[in-house]
């Protein structure tokens, strides 16, 4: 069958944090330049400690969904924060259509160094890619293609953290073929909100014909700028107001963000759009209600941490 499952988290280096001191580390990195606020004070070692193994069962939740649906293919809609690509060229939408992909997976702002146990390999469907880069052409999709990994912003961290830190969640043994989308959800000018939704929807249309069983995956979120100006603070009302349509079924509302310039929506905000293209995906797949897992108002991860999953075949509820 064409896409039948759909996965959404945020992707913060907190979220995969196994110690107070880890989570300590990285907010130190991320906010020691901007005033924090009071309530970041109420995130307590205790507070921390609750958190931690709560996180881990949210990636749990999408592995399992992962499991249960066995995919033959995942699509993974991921940013760039200036790792694969420089300014010299940001592209809005680029598939890349090599072989593999490989990218390190330390979580370096928590301290921890590379070593081969923290290199992720991929394995690209080359062909899948090519397929898709031309169905989105056709339907109007000016898509980039890249058929060499080569890194101009990190070259020594290979393939961006969007796409790489959820890979050992969603397949542990990185053996399901893969299909890398890159859109841009950092670097302005970005597309709007109904320009990721419809590229959902045409994405989903480009596999209705596929017999294999496809699981795609949006990568980023919450409400986040980290190392800006509101580090550490987060829009609440902006991610509960987005988790609320995906868990309503009205997923087209959420066409109405990034239609004007605001330093809310702007910086790490901006990688909603990977939710929304999710959301696109699975709406022309006729399932627009969504499962949420959990959300969390985490300051000292700098992120709103949220994770969802939509499933057309059996869309129980998440507990």
């Amino acid at each position: 069958m064409p896409i039948g499952l759909g996965l959404a988290s945020s992707h913060a280096p907190s979220t995969r944090a196994n110690t107070v001191e880890e989570w300590e580390t990285i907010h130190e990195f991320l906010n020691s330049n901007t005033p924090q606020l009071p309530e970041t004070a109420l995130e307590t070692e205790e507070v921390l400690r609750e958190w931690i193994p709560r996180m881990r069962e949210d990636w749990q939740a999408l592995e399992d969904q992962m499991k249960t649906y066995k995919p033959d293919l995942l699509i993974i809609i991921g940013g760039d924060q200036r790792e694969m690509f420089d300014r010299s060229l940001v592209p809005n939408f680029m598939i890349f259509v090599g072989e593999s992909a490989w990218g390190d997976n330390a979580n370096f702002l928590a301290g921890e160094k590379s070593s081969e146990e923290t290199m992720v390999r991929v394995k690209v469907d080359a062909d899948a890619s090519q397929h898709l880069v031309g169905s989105l052409v056709k339907q109007g999709f000016d898509v980039n293609v890249s058929t060499v990994q080569a890194a101009f912003g990190r070259p020594e961290r290979g393939t961006p953290h969007a796409f790489i830190v959820p890979a050992p969640y969603l397949m542990p043994k990185f053996d399901i073929p893969t299909v890398l989308v890159y859109e841009n959800t950092y670097d302005p000018p970005s597309p709007t909100a109904q320009r990721c939704y419809d590229f959902g929807r045409a994405i989903a249309r480009a596999f209705k014909g596929d017999p294999r069983r496809i699981a795609i995956y949006g990568s980023g979120g919450l409400s986040h700028n980290p190392r800006g100006p509101r580090s550490g603070w987060i829009d609440e009302p902006l991610d509960r107001w987005v988790l609320q349509q995906i868990e309503q079924g009205t997923p087209e509302a959420l066409t109405a963000l990034y239609k004007f310039d605001s330093m809310t929506m702007g910086s790490g905000t901006g990688e909603i759009r990977s939710w929304i293209t999710v959301a696109g995906a699975m709406a022309e797949m006729g399932q627009n209600r969504g499962n949420i897992v959990d959300y969390i108002v985490a300051r000292k991860s700098t992120t709103g941490c949220g994770w969802a999953f939509w499933n057309v075949e059996e869309p129980v509820a998440a507990g």
